[in-house]
């Protein structure tokens, strides 16, 4: 019994917090940093910015983030929520990106890859 409360009081709180790497993303978000943005890309990214949805090789989506945040220089990004969605092991988060124009929600889904999570899908849309 002690051991099983010792294990939960060491291992929850890195399964609560999620992928250490998401205090990346969002900083990469907030200052709409591209490159940096891209180091947490998979292979492979399904991008929708706004209504139009593609599939990017990791080189392609960065240059479409590019795009967007030229389009869409950011000032501030807030991360409303994060958690573990079901089935593929894989974390979620969701926020806001106030631009100069207009706000966009922001929905991010990681999969674990080797030892690192990494963004399969990203998504722009307008709130």
């Amino acid at each position: 019994m002690m051991k099983s409360i010792i294990f939960l009081m060491l291992f929850t709180p890195a399964l609560i917090a999620g992928p250490a790497n998401l205090g990346k993303i969002a900083n990469a978000i907030s200052s709409g940093d591209a490159v940096a943005l891209a180091e947490h890309f998979d292979e492979d990214v399904e991008m929708t910015v706004l209504d139009e949805i593609n599939l990017y090789s990791k080189a392609e989506a960065e240059t479409a983030v590019k795009d967007f945040f030229t389009n869409n220089a950011p000032k501030k990004y807030t991360q409303v929520h994060q958690g573990a969605s079901q089935g593929a092991g894989g974390q979620y988060c969701i926020g806001v990106l106030e631009t100069a124009a207009q706000k966009f929600r922001v929905m991010i889904y990681l999969e674990k890859v080797g030892d690192r999570f990494l963004i399969k899908e990203l998504k722009f849309e307008e709130e």
